[in-house]
């Protein structure tokens, strides 16, 4: 293999593959990213066998060929080099020579014939998903995902099927981990139909969220019995999905309310922040005592002390406590554009709903916690 190409196309896709590979693994190939080279192009491949990144990038083909090298050496390198054009040549016994203007690397590398071969996609049909909406969608959900290893089938985000009120055929992603959930859908064009939801492993929608951002316009998505594979441009994600049954969401969503409170978010949220201060890693209840016109808000740790905040708050109705997890606001507050949060409660153990004025299409709950 004997290759020229801009450095800045390289580094491009070797900013993605080098986020894929298994850096601590007992299978070396899996910490190192696939060149081949043939007619025109130079497709970069990289796998840790859960999500599979392919990029072709336009090249200068001198002789076609095939290897590969670490993914995190070949970045490192490649983005220090001081011309804007770079050398790839492979050498006898895997190696593989670097050069750009006067600096000049010999990395070592492995045969491709060992390499995972990527799954291709198959007869599903591409729908045609807008960028800024799928990655408002992943940030206001995304952040619910359980880190609970112990749980897999909510250590991602759940892709499903619902219809919106004209009837149309939307994408919806759900997060949950047990103690919140968010759920939020957009309209989505193309030939599809999803018989059953699929769930997104953690990696898998994070990678997808970074290879969007920053870019604009549209790309396709097809959902597979297996996995889901993204297009973008010149680059392909394929991701395994989770096998397991996602839990039945919709049971935890009050279907009424007996208490509804509407506060400034902006408050709430330095509120909250400044509160928590006294909270501990592991637990990081706050008391929210509300009462006509007023929300306050205490924590208690004998190790530090005490905080108290009062809030202005528009709410007619008796008098009640109820604990919640600081972080678990925060965390959604951040995510929110309203100015006003509305709260609906159910009971003083029962979950708190959020919805948004400006985005009916998402819905947020938080789970009491006792204090």
């Amino acid at each position: 293999m004997d290759i020229k190409i801009q450095k800045k196309d390289l580094v491009q896709g070797l900013v993605l593959a080098s986020s894929i590979v298994e850096r601590k693994t007992t299978m070396p190939l899996l910490a190192n990213v696939c060149l081949c080279a043939h007619g025109k192009t130079l497709t970069l491949s990289a796998t840790d066998l859960e999500v599979g990144f392919v990029a072709d990038l336009a090249t200068e083909v001198v002789t076609e060929g095939e290897l590969t090298v670490s993914a995190r050496s070949l970045f490192d390198i490649v983005k220090e080099l001081p011309d804007d054009r770079v050398h790839l040549h492979a050498l006898p016994n895997h190696w593989m020579e670097v050069k750009s203007g006067k600096s000049h690397f010999k990395i070592v590398g492995l045969s491709a014939e060992e390499f995972p071969k990527l799954p291709e996609s198959g007869k599903e049909h591409f729908m045609i998903v807008d960028v800024a909406d799928f990655l408002d969608m992943v940030t206001k959900t995304a952040y619910a995902m359980s880190t609970d290893e112990t749980r897999y089938t909510l250590n991602g985000v759940l892709m499903e099927q619902v219809k919106g009120d004209d009837g149309t055929a939307r994408l919806r992603l759900v997060a949950t981990d047990g103690h919140r959930l968010a759920y939020a859908d957009r309209a989505v064009k193309g030939k599809w139909k999803l018989e059953s939801g699929v769930i997104i492993p953690r990696k898998g929608i994070l990678e997808w969220k970074r290879l969007l951002e920053g870019v604009d316009g549209t790309f396709q998505l097809a959902i597979g019995t297996k996995q889901v594979t993204v297009q973008k441009d010149n680059v392909t994600l394929i991701i395994r999905l989770i096998d397991g049954q996602f839990p039945p969401y919709q049971q935890v969503i009050p279907d009424s309310h007996k208490w509804v409170i509407s506060v400034g978010r902006e408050i709430l949220q330095q509120s909250i922040r400044r509160v928590q201060l006294v909270t501990t890693d592991r637990s990081r209840g706050i008391r929210f005592r509300i009462s006509p016109k007023h929300l306050e808000l205490t924590a208690k740790n004998p190790d530090i002390g005490e905080a108290h905040e009062e809030l202005q708050v528009k709410y007619q109705g008796e008098t009640f406590e109820i604990g919640f997890n600081g972080r678990y606001f925060l965390d959604l507050l951040n995510v929110m554009a309203d100015e006003q949060v509305v709260m609906e409660l159910k009971g003083e153990m029962g979950p708190a709903l959020f919805r948004s004025e400006f985005d009916r299409n998402f819905l947020a709950v938080i789970m009491p916690m006792r204090l």
